[in-house]
C-alpha cells in the first residue's frame, strides 16, 4: 500500500472576496462581542474569540454558496453549547480546570493537521488556546457535536491531582453516600468509629500508571463505593458479623486501626482478582489495575478466616 503523504495546510486567502467579507461582518462580527460576553460569563473570566477567517475559508469548496459568517458563528455557538453543558456538569471545579488549561482565555478555529485521519470535528488546547478543529474537507460539519471533544481537550492538558471526571465521580457517587454506609457498617461491627478509607490519591496514581485507557475515571468514585457497599457490607452480612458479639469482638481485637482500606497493588497472591488481607491492624481490600471493579461483591470475602 502506498504511503499517504503528510497533510500540508492550505495557505490563507490573501484577500477574501467583498461578498464574503460583508457576510462575515454582518453574520459573525456583528454578534462576536455578545458571543464573547456569553463565554466570559460562563467561565467567570474575560474570554476572546480569535478566528482567522482567511485561513478557515481557504477550505470552503469553490462551488459552495455557504455563508462564511454563518459558518464561523455556528462554530462559536457550538462551543458555547458544549461549554454550558460542561459548566452545568462540573460547576466551579470545572471552570477552574478549564481556565487553568486554557491559559490564554482564547478560542480559535483551525484545520486539523491530521489530514485524512482527522475526525469531522474535534478540539484541543495548544499554547493555552482552545482550538476547534475541522477536517479539511468538512468545513462547517457537525458544529454542535463538541461536548465530548471539549472535555477530552481540557482533560488532555497535564494537571496535578485528579482529572475533573474522576473528581466529579467521587463527589457524585462516593462523597454523597459514604456517610450513611459507614453508619451501617459500624452497626454491623459494633464499631462506632470504624473508618472506610477509599485511598483515592494512591489508587488514582496506581490506576493511571497501570491502565492504558481512561474509562475508569468516570467510574472511579462509583467503583470505590461499590467495593464498600456491594462488597464489604454484603460480606459482613454473609459471614455473620451482624449481631454476633464473638465475631465482632474478634475483629475489633485484630483491626486495631478500625480501618478498612481499598488498595490497588501491582500483584495479588495467586493472581487473585480481589483479596482481603490484614496488615498492621488494617484490613486491605486489594486488586490490581487490570482487575479494577471486577467482582466487587467479593470485597471483604474471607474476613472471618483472618480472625
Amino acid at each position: 500500500m502506498p504511503k499517504v503523504p503528510p497533510f500540508v495546510p492550505k495557505p490563507a486567502i490573501e484577500k477574501l472576496p467583498l461578498a464574503v467579507r460583508k457576510d462575515i461582518r454582518d453574520k459573525y462580527e456583528a454578534d462576536k462581542e455578545e458571543l464573547e460576553t456569553t463565554i466570559s460569563e460562563l467561565l467567570g473570566t474575560p474570554f476572546h474569540v480569535k478566528i482567522n477567517a482567511n485561513e478557515v475559508w481557504a477550505y470552503n469548496p469553490p462551488d459552495s454558496n455557504t455563508s462564511a459568517g454563518g459558518v464561523l458563528k455556528r462554530y462559536v455557538e457550538g462551543f458555547i453549547d458544549a461549554l454550558k453543558w460542561y459548566v452545568e456538569k462540573f460547576g466551579d471545579e470545572g471552570k477552574a480546570h478549564f481556565n487553568e488549561a486554557v491559559t490564554q482565555s482564547e478560542l480559535s478555529v483551525n484545520v486539523n493537521e491530521l489530514g485524512e485521519k482527522a475526525e469531522t470535528i474535534s478540539a484541543d488546547v495548544k499554547d493555552g488556546v482552545f482550538r476547534i478543529l475541522f477536517h479539511h474537507t468538512k468545513l462547517g460539519y457537525n458544529q454542535s457535536y463538541l461536548r465530548d471533544y471539549l472535555l477530552k481537550a481540557i482533560e488532555s492538558v497535564p494537571r496535578a491531582g485528579f482529572s475533573i471526571v474522576a473528581k466529579n465521580s467521587i463527589e457524585e457517587h462516593y462523597n454523597s453516600e459514604i456517610e450513611e454506609l459507614t453508619t451501617t457498617i459500624a452497626e454491623y461491627l459494633a464499631l462506632p468509629d470504624v473508618v472506610l478509607d477509599p485511598n483515592f490519591e494512591a489508587n488514582y496514581e496506581a490506576l493511571t500508571a497501570g491502565k492504558t485507557d481512561k474509562d475508569w475515571h468516570e467510574r472511579f468514585g462509583k467503583a470505590t463505593f461499590a467495593y464498600f457497599s456491594d462488597g464489604l457490607k454484603y460480606q459482613l452480612e454473609r459471614q455473620g458479623f451482624k449481631g454476633d458479639d464473638m465475631l465482632q469482638e474478634g475483629l475489633a481485637e485484630l483491626v486495631t486501626t478500625k480501618t478498612f482500606q481499598i488498595r490497588v497493588v501491582k500483584k495479588t497472591k495467586n493472581n487473585a482478582t480481589i483479596e482481603t488481607v490484614l496488615e498492621n491492624g488494617t484490613v486491605y481490600i486489594q486488586m490490581t489495575p487490570d482487575k479494577w471493579w471486577y467482582n466487587a461483591s467479593d470485597a471483604g470475602s474471607g474476613l472471618v478466616d483472618l480472625l
